[in-house]
């Protein structure tokens, strides 16, 4: 009860994963992303240990599919699991095992790959595809968030008598640094992709700041200081809900 969005952005070379699922707490399995190397994923029963053994064969310099291949030949479960791989270039592959439930499948094309399981149908992913496409002067972690929302509007997750509410979301950006330029999640909500993007309107002014402050915190206001001078009243009350 997944669906994902994985990108690239070719003009700043950043990768990212986005992701929107029933399950509760579903971010931890969103690291699998390196700017350097490429990114993988693996969800419907997903498996944490794909991510550090992808990125070891991304970092040798094989193709999505060969990485993907090896992931699905290492996985004695793999028939359970959908998992996907993209390479730095852009290129991506995808895996959905015979045991997937519901409906599931995948959509690739030249810098994302899309995919998901225990969807309403493929028009999910076609809307999710559209809304990235069309994006594409936005920030990636714009696009990331934007597709999750055509996918959540599109009908998401649904069993095959009911809609399934997405209870956890979150993205991820890699910029050319070690560590992720945008890490956001949220484990638990009722309506957690209009929370995460709640979460990321707040944060989007201070993330600048929390870069200056960390590369020279001595030349940088205090975070009080420097809310009162770049927050209006109505958005410092919303970051303390």
């Amino acid at each position: 009860m997944t669906y994902t969005v994985i990108g690239r952005c070719p003009r700043t070379h950043q990768m990212g994963i986005a992701v929107a699922t029933y399950s509760i707490a579903f971010g931890s399995f969103t690291q699998g992303a390196h700017s350097a190397f490429g990114v993988v994923m693996s969800q419907a029963n997903g498996r944490r240990a794909n991510a550090p053994l992808g990125q070891s064969l991304l970092q040798q310099g094989l193709s999505s599919k060969s990485v993907l291949a090896t992931l699905v030949q290492n996985d004695p479960h793999e028939s359970h699991r959908q998992i996907a791989v993209m390479t730095r270039n852009g290129s991506g592959a995808v895996h959905t095992g015979a045991s997937v439930q519901g409906w599931a499948g995948a959509k690739i094309g030249a810098d994302y790959t899309i995919f998901g399981n225990v969807l309403a149908g493929e028009h999910v992913l076609t809307a999710m595809e559209a809304s990235f496409q069309e994006a594409e002067e936005q920030p990636l972690v714009e696009r990331l968030i934007r597709a999750l929302e055509s996918g959540r509007d599109a009908g998401g997750q649904a069993s095959k008598d009911r809609h399934v509410t997405e209870r956890s979301a979150g993205v991820v950006v890699m910029d050319r640094k070690s560590y992720a330029a945008w890490d956001l999640r949220v484990d638990l909500h009722g309506t957690a992709v209009e929370e995460l993007r709640r979460i990321y309107s707040l944060y989007k002014p201070y993330q600048p700041y929390y870069e200056d402050r960390e590369e020279d915190p001595s030349s940088c206001p205090t975070q009080m200081a420097w809310e009162r001078e770049n927050l209006t009243d109505a958005q410092l009350q919303e970051t303390l809900k």
